[in-house]
Parts: structure tokens; sequence; C-alpha cells
């Protein structure tokens, strides 16, 4: 059987999360071929996160050209629209979507900081949220792989850091998490926490090879709400956020979309939210009233 070649980012991240892929399609043989990320890796600092997909350029090249069959994406990081040729093949099963708080004190939470306590993130969606809920903390930017961040909490530059709680299990550090912060405090990013696998769309041999790491529900809420980030206008570090949920009562499945769009200051924020049982018409109900209410506006304000 020829080699499944399988791409992934350098990253001690992407690597993580990728681990569980190649275990899961064992015993298919495999290949894997990390890319250091040129153009667009967080761990050269050379995003500013300002467009769609800076972090997926060198890899889908790749797969265009036929150099691999399978790229690994964090789903909130891939493009926001796909591109000609490639396809979302398979998603994983979804981890949790909440961030989490991490300090040199495991007994801190996001209430008990002391005022004037320094908070690193690099995000803007993290950094509103902070401001809003929290003025009285001082965030400033910080950016770069986990185990970067968490040395530089170490060395005293910060006193925590907003980090994903899916990245932090990922990479064995479930124990260094303080706080899992509820969603109502900061909401997470769409496409949270959901690892895509994209082949060529052609390639049914791959998807086939692929399909039995898919799940179903996953998909929905994965494409769901990157439908709310297309007719949004949303990508990796814009200022908009929300999430799509499965509601199963055992009789009747239905869906949870909320959006919400934000000013990076952090003063003021717009939040939408509604259920249905079709969730793509429930996306677009939730983007129709996100629009009505200045959610395309609010964040270019100064």
């Amino acid at each position: 059987m020829t080699p499944l070649r399988i791409g992934a980012r350098s990253s001690r991240m992407s690597l993580a999360q990728s681990a569980p892929i190649l275990a899961a399609l064992a015993p298919t043989p495999m290949l894997l071929r990390p890319f250091s990320g040129e153009g667009g890796d967080r761990e050269k600092n050379r995003a500013l996160l300002e467009e769609d997909g800076v972090f997926s350029q060198e890899i889908e090249s790749a797969l265009l050209a036929g150099e691999i069959d399978v790229a690994v994406h964090c789903l909130k990081d891939a493009p926001t629209h796909d591109t000609p040729g490639l396809t979302m093949s398979a998603y994983l099963s979804r981890d949790d979507i909440r961030d989490c708080l991490v300090t040199r004190d495991p007994e801190a939470t996001l209430d008990t900081l002391p005022p004037g306590a320094v908070v690193g993130t690099a995000s803007v969606r993290r950094t509103a949220a902070l401001r809003a809920y929290r003025p009285d903390l001082e965030v400033i930017s910080l950016r770069g792989p986990v185990y970067s961040r968490l040395e530089a909490m170490f060395r005293h530059e910060v006193d925590a850091l907003i980090v994903a709680s899916c990245s932090m299990e990922r990479l064995g550090l479930r124990h260094r998490i303080g706080e899992r912060i509820n969603p109502e405090i900061i909401c997470p990013p769409l496409g949270a926490a959901i690892i895509a696998l994209q082949t060529r769309e052609d390639d049914m041999e791959t998807r086939k090879r692929i399909s039995k790491l898919h799940n179903r529900e996953a998909e929905v809420e994965a494409e769901t709400e990157r439908l709310v980030l297309r007719q949004m206008g949303g990508f990796c570090n814009a200022p908009l956020a929300g999430y799509c949920t499965t509601n199963d009562d055992g009789n009747t499945v239905t869906y949870t979309v909320r959006a919400r769009a934000f000013s990076a200051a952090g003063d003021a924020a717009i939040d939408i939210r509604a259920t249905g049982e079709d969730a793509t018409a429930t996306a677009m109900e939730v983007c129709r009233k996100l629009k009505h209410h200045g959610g395309l506006e609010i964040g270019k304000a100064a």
C-alpha cells in the first residue's frame, strides 16, 4: 500500500496534535512531513495575524503540488474560504473550546488576580474580553509557542497567560491549567478546538482512507462556524468570536449558534445567539441580526 503522506507544521503543538492522527490511521503506512511555516508561522513571529490563512499557505501549496496527501490544520487557523482544488475532508471530534488561565499560582483564578496583574496574550479577542471583564488588569502583547509563553511567565515577564485549554491538553500540560474560563467571559474563536484534515478535492482514495477519523457532529459545527466567518468577513485574529453547539435530547437535535463582534478596546460588543433545527439557517439568522445591529462596523472602530 502506498504510504499516506501527511503534512503538518513543524511546531511542537502541530506535531503533538498530529501524533494521535497517525496512531488512529495505523496500520496504514504513513510519512509525516513537517513544514517550517515560512511566510506565516507563529513560532517565527512573522505573522501579524491581520489576514486570512497566514498559517496555512506553505502547507496548502505542497498539497496542491501533490507533495503531500493530507494537511493537518487547527480549524481556527485555516483559511475562511476553501482554496480552489482543496477541501476539508475530515473533522476530528471537538475538544474543549474554552480558554484557560495559567499562572505561577495554581490556586489563582481570573477573579482573584490582583489589580495591576500583567496578563500576556496577542489575541485581539482575549484582550478585548479581559479589558471588559477586568479593566484593572494590564494586558500586554505576548506571542509565540505555548512553551515560550510559559517561560516568559516563569521569568516573571507576565503574571498570567490566557491560553486555549485544548492547546494545554494536547501538549500534556493539563496540570498547568488553573481555571477554564466561562465562554460568557471570554468567547471562544470560531473554529476552536477542531482539527481538520484537508485533501485535494479530486483525491477520492485519500478521502476514503481518512474517513474513519471523521466526526459528523464536529463537521456540522465546523461548517456552521466557517459560514459565520464568511458572512461576517472574519479570520483568525479578527474582532469576531462565537461557536455552534449541538443539543441532543434524545428525540430532537438542535443547534445553538452564537456570534460576538466587539471593539478591540473591549468597550463595546454585540452578542447574538439563536437555536434551531437547521444549523445553516440558524447561522444565517444570527449573522443577519449581527449585521443589523452593527456587527460589521464595531470592530473597525478606533
